[in-house]
């Protein structure tokens, strides 16, 4: 009974929040480079390499990465000084703004979130996403 009643409420919350990221993709970032474009705006600039062993991916995965960013125009590249054969990555205001577009999201579904439920509720659902995160992690 249990598994049902969470079926029934679980599926419609993560469709919502499916069907309202799917407008972030529409611009074709993918997870990984989100992280790419975070990682740059929370940290400021990185080399591939940095950003590489950062991520756990390999720098010409990194590269593949970056190239469809640098097409959107939310990076770019700028040749380090010191070392000819290396490139800072940079986040452009373009990246700025398609971080803030996302932000904007996530603060919708907070908003959501914090209009449904009681600071008590609030606790316990933040403690039931850490658990719930938690466990998966350990099985991927």
């Amino acid at each position: 009974m249990a598994a049902k009643e969470l079926e029934e409420s679980y599926i419609p919350f993560q469709c919502m929040i499916v069907s309202d990221s799917n407008r972030f993709n529409v611009e074709g970032v993918s997870t990984a480079q989100y992280y790419i474009l975070d990682t740059l705006n929370k940290q400021g600039v990185k080399t591939t390499k940095e950003l590489s062993e950062m991520r756990g991916i390999s720098q010409s995965g990194i590269s593949k990465l970056t190239k469809r960013l640098m097409e959107k125009n939310y990076i770019i590249q700028e040749r380090q000084t010191n070392d000819r054969r290396s490139y800072n990555i940079v986040l452009t205001k373009e990246g700025k703004a398609f971080l803030n577009r996302v932000e904007d999201f996530g603060n919708e579904i907070m908003n959501l979130i914090d209009e449904a439920l009681t600071a008590e509720e609030i606790h316990a659902f933040s403690m039931m996403c850490k658990r719930i995160t938690n466990l998966y992690a350990e099985k991927h």
